[in-house]
């Protein structure tokens, strides 16, 4: 009998489930930059974040790209202005199809200038 060949395919995928997740996120940062929301994925496929989106509490979207490989993290700088808000707010993550993907929340006293909150 012969032993399966490793599948080296590396073609990014679009995954479903937990694969993808909200690790941390800098809501207020001492420079005035960007804001940044960190991904993880868990898999260990490549995941294609084309098309997917980062939303806030207010219903507001921003829309990411990118591939994540297999065990990395993502750093992803949002570019709108204060997107997130300090006294607390609901980050989710939704896949191309709009479906959620990851969620997370946080709480006024856990924003500190510059510090990433860990979830």
């Amino acid at each position: 009998m012969e032993e399966p060949v490793p599948n080296t395919d590396i073609t990014p995928v679009q995954v479903e489930g937990d694969s993808i997740r909200i690790a941390g996120v800098v809501v207020l940062t001492e420079d005035s930059s960007s804001e940044t929301v960190t991904l993880l994925n868990a898999s260990n496929r490549a995941v294609d974040l084309t098309g997917w989106v980062i939303a806030n509490k207010a219903k507001q979207k921003y829309k990411i790209h990118g591939i994540i490989e297999p065990g990395q993290f993502m750093s992803i700088p949002i570019a709108e202005p204060v997107f997130f808000r300090d006294k607390g707010d609901i980050i989710t993550l939704l896949d191309h199809n709009g479906l959620k993907i990851a969620g997370v929340s946080y709480t006024k006293h856990q924003v500190k200038p510059g510090w990433t909150i860990l979830f």
